[in-house]
C-alpha cells in the first residue's frame, strides 16, 4: 500500500528521522550515511534513491510504500508505521490559540529597544530593534547568532520556538532560522 508523501504524518516522520540522524538530510552523503545508519539499527535496507524520493530530492514521486515507513518507524524505535502514527495521536496538541503567553511584538517597539532571549541548552542573545521587523544582535553567548547579525521577526513568544526570516549571518543571507525548536524561548524580556 502506498501513502501520500505530503501527509502531515509523513512530514512528522521525516522530521523525527532528521532529529534522530542529528541534522537535516540534504546531501547525497547524508542519504548514504542515513542508509548505513538505518541498516545498523534495524537490520533492514532502504535504498538511497527511495529516501531521496521521500525527502523530495528526486521529483515526480508523491507516494511512499508502507514498508519504507515501517523501517523508518523502526529506526525511530517504534514497532511499525502504525505505532508511530499512534504516538502522534497521543502526543500533545499541535495547534492552539495562544493567549496569556508573554510576547514581544515588533510593532510595539521603537528603534533602540533591546530584548534578551535565551534557549536551551545555554544560548543567550540580546537583540536591538532596528525598525520595521528588523532586529540586530548586540550580545551573544553560545549561539549561531553573532554580534552584528540581523534578522526579521514580527513576534517573539516565551516558551515557543522563535522563527525568523532573512537572517544575515557573516554577510550571508539565510532565508529562515529557528531558535528553541524543542523547548521554545526560555527567557524573553524587554530590557
Amino acid at each position: 500500500m502506498a501513502i501520500k508523501t505530503d501527509s502531515p504524518q509523513v512530514a512528522a516522520l521525516k522530521l523525527a528521522v532528521e532529529r534522530r540522524f542529528g541534522h537535516p538530510i540534504v546531501t547525497r552523503s547524508d542519504f548514504a550515511t542515513l542508509v548505513a545508519d538505518i541498516e545498523k539499527i534495524t537490520h533492514e535496507h532502504v535504498s538511497e534513491n527511495t529516501l531521496r524520493r521521500l525527502f523530495g530530492k528526486i521529483s515526480g514521486y508523491d507516494t511512499v510504500f508502507v514498508r519504507t515507513l515501517d523501517v523508518l518507524s523502526e529506526y525511530l524505535g517504534y514497532k511499525h508505521w502504525d505505532a508511530f502514527q499512534s504516538s502522534l495521536e497521543d502526543s500533545s496538541r499541535e495547534s492552539d490559540i495562544v493567549s496569556g503567553v508573554l510576547s514581544i511584538k515588533a510593532d510595539e517597539l521603537v528603534p533602540g529597544d533591546r530584548v534578551r532571549i535565551a534557549w536551551l541548552p545555554d544560548r543567550e542573545c540580546v537583540v536591538e530593534f532596528v525598525g520595521g521587523r528588523v532586529f540586530k544582535a548586540v550580545s551573544t553567548q553560545n549561539s549561531t547568532l553573532q554580534v552584528g547579525d540581523t534578522f526579521e521577526c514580527s513576534v517573539m513568544l516565551k516558551n515557543y520556538p522563535l522563527f525568523v526570516d532573512n537572517l544575515v549571518h557573516g554577510g550571508e543571507i539565510c532565508q529562515r532560522y529557528s531558535m528553541g525548536l524543542n523547548n521554545g524561548l526560555t527567557v524573553l524580556e524587554k530590557l
